[in-house]
């Protein structure tokens, strides 16, 4: 089919950005695709004509596309061997519907894959001052707070001031409003709360980021997510609220649940406690499919295989890292050491990786002293633990 030729290469983001942002590594792979499948220079060439005169479009809208583009598309597409009158007439109707679809299709991609790359450049664009194992909040004027207690909670109060820890008050820039972007970043090591402007609490383990509007204005609530955390959203049926991370999108109006996204991780993991949400992949995707989930429900995301897999869940065995403690029920040792090298800033490293693969069940308190918690885990698995150094254990 016509569209198939083309569709192929706006849903490939390599190719999009190599229209829109081309890089020298981006021009090589290019050139030396073309090389090998001269038969596809043509469509190529066109596709990037579509992308090139789309990207500075306001809303993915056939009607906006320049009667001079349009026609020269169609002119190139129509330029080739025609047989007879009435074949030419049908095969040109088809052929203006396919690309007026196209152009609103590849419309809607570009204006979503351009968002998605402001979307995936928050963190990137802030810039943290921390010191060592301190959690830090920034604030959209620039500035940073560090906060070096190793649990911290925030609270931002309806006359625009953040309370940290009960007891520091800190005023917020004057305009606020969903344009103006701050960021809570917790360490490993560490771990926090934050009252949002709209009275949804996030609970953020180690070794996450959040970042959010200084107000939520508009029809949505949006925040963006790197690693774990527990969402207590204050429910607002006209205004959704929104966890945005790099792999996925979660959608709720009013609920609990646990996101957990980071970097490192093969899987993103959406735990749903109460209410409902829907989880979808940013961007346009053809034939992209939402899931919704319900109470007691895991939704796995394995990020390399790009597939969902919905399961039945004890929630409390995913969500209690935020209440100080971890209950594991025959989870491989790899996640548990995982979980506690985040929580406590350490490396756990395995005598025998094969160990990793052995089955632990147990709860195990956070809240205690750091050896003794490590002892009581490492005796559990019914292993050896040594103290290499400060930071570094091994087990055996």
């Amino acid at each position: 089919m016509l569209m198939d030729k083309f569709l192929k290469y706006y849903e490939d983001p390599d190719f999009v950005r190599w229209v829109l942002n081309p890089t020298k590594d981006l021009e090589e792979y290019w050139d030396d695709y073309m090389k090998k499948h001269e038969s596809e220079k043509e469509q190529i060439r066109i596709a990037r004509m579509i992308v090139s005169h789309l990207q500075s479009a306001p809303t993915p809208n056939v009607s906006n596309v320049s009667k001079e583009v349009f026609s020269s598309i169609i002119t190139e597409l129509d330029n080739k061997g025609r047989k007879s009158r009435k074949k030419i007439i049908l095969f040109s109707y088809f052929r203006y519907a396919a690309v007026g679809i196209l152009f609103f299709v590849m419309g809607v991609a570009i204006n979503q894959y351009l968002n998605n790359n402001r979307d995936s450049e928050v963190f990137e664009n802030i810039q943290v001052n921390n010191s060592p194992g301190y959690s830090t909040l920034i604030l959209s004027d620039g500035s940073n707070v560090q906060i070096p207690e190793k649990k911290s909670e925030i609270e931002y109060k309806p006359d625009g001031q953040i309370v940290i820890n009960k007891k520091d008050t800190v005023s917020t820039p004057r305009i606020r409003n969903n344009e103006n972007i701050n960021e809570l970043f917790v360490p490993y090591g560490k771990n926090a709360s934050i009252k949002l402007p709209d009275g949804t609490i996030a609970h953020l383990n180690a070794g996450s980021r959040l970042a959010y509007p200084s107000s939520f204005d508009g029809g949505k609530r949006v925040v963006s997510l790197m690693g774990e955390g527990y969402f207590e959203v204050v429910h607002d049926v006209n205004k959704p609220f929104i966890v945005k991370t790099e792999e996925l999108n979660i959608e709720v109006l009013g609920t609990k649940f646990d996101l957990s996204a980071y970097p490192a991780d093969k899987i993103v993991e959406t735990i749903l406690v109460e209410g409902k949400v829907k989880i979808s992949k940013p961007g346009f995707h053809l034939g992209s499919k939402e899931y919704i989930l319900e109470p007691n429900q895991r939704a796995a995301f394995d990020i390399e295989t790009k597939k969902t897999s919905i399961s039945k869940v004890d929630v409390e065995n995913y969500i209690s890292w935020h209440q100080g403690y971890l209950i594991f029920e025959t989870q491989e040792l790899n996640r548990v050491i995982k979980k506690l090298e985040r929580y406590y800033n350490i490396q756990i490293g395995l005598a025998d990786p094969t160990m990793g693969m052995l089955r632990i069940t147990g709860k195990l308190e956070l809240r205690g002293d750091k050896e003794t918690v490590l002892n009581i885990f490492a005796k559990a698995a019914a292993l050896d633990l040594v103290n290499t150094n400060e930071s570094e254990y091994m087990l055996r």
